[in-house]
């Protein structure tokens, strides 16, 4: 009998201390697909081949000051989110028709989002999502830089 509680109370804790992380007690289920890529309900977006996770901040046009501190206190789904570099923002790219080339599954209407950290203070790294480059800028763009926060994939 008190070997069974010991083995209940391990189990409960085992339990507690799992669903401290909520990507691991929600049931995600997928509501779109891109190729490689699959948009969960929670927003999470993952690829399938990278093994890349992206969330989206929200849309409008910000900083790169503002981008880095939204994803430095991002702790949705269990955190560990940065910022994407260009090459990981790549990967979202989609060739076609239109102006904005960005996978639909990223809500965003901006067409430059932020990237990773810089050495230089004086200009920050933006990606192009229409037409597919990327550089440095001194100035905000237009229509404002948009966030994205990227991670590896975390076990569910």
């Amino acid at each position: 009998m008190r070997t069974l509680r010991l083995v209940l109370m391990v189990a409960m804790f085992g339990l507690l201390t799992l669903c401290s992380v909520p990507s691991l007690c929600m049931a995600e289920e997928i509501i779109a697909r891109d190729d490689n890529l699959v948009k969960y309900d929670t927003q999470l977006v993952h690829d399938t081949i990278s093994g890349l996770e992206w969330y989206v901040g929200s849309d409008r046009g910000m900083s790169w000051e503002e981008a880095r501190s939204w994803v430095a206190g991002l702790n949705v789904l269990g955190g560990g989110w940065r910022m994407p570099t260009p090459d990981e923002l790549d990967n979202l790219f989609r060739i076609g028709d239109g102006v904005r080339k960005i996978t639909d599954l990223i809500d965003s209407s901006g067409y430059w989002i932020w990237a990773g950290d810089s050495e230089k203070t004086a200009a920050r790294w933006l990606f192009n999502f229409s037409y597919g480059g990327e550089g440095w800028s001194g100035q905000p763009p237009a229509d404002g830089g948009r966030a994205i926060a990227v991670r590896e994939h975390k076990e569910k």
